[in-house]
């Protein structure tokens, strides 16, 4: 009987938690990021502006690819701006 209980008592603690992350999962996908809402010509001219120095030898091709990979729309702003690559 005790053990039961235990198992009711999990069970309950599971489905509040359950609650709790779809109330947390709703309420993310509720926030705009700032950055989401400027226009894409704004995103491109800042993701031109993160690149290094041009004065380099070998200038880093890490930065449009860290760029790419922060989220889907950065990804196609990214690959749309010919001057990252």
């Amino acid at each position: 009987a005790q053990l039961r209980a235990s198992l009711e008592e999990v069970q309950t603690a599971i489905r509040r938690l359950h609650r709790k992350q779809q109330e947390l999962e709703r309420r993310l996908g509720l926030i705009v990021y700032p950055v989401l809402t400027l226009p894409t010509e704004i995103v491109s001219r800042i993701f031109i502006d993160c690149l290094p120095d041009h004065g380099r030898v070998c200038p880093s091709q890490r930065t449009p690819l860290l760029l790419a990979q922060i989220c889907r729309c950065w990804r196609d702003i990214a690959l749309e701006t010919c001057e990252l690559w």
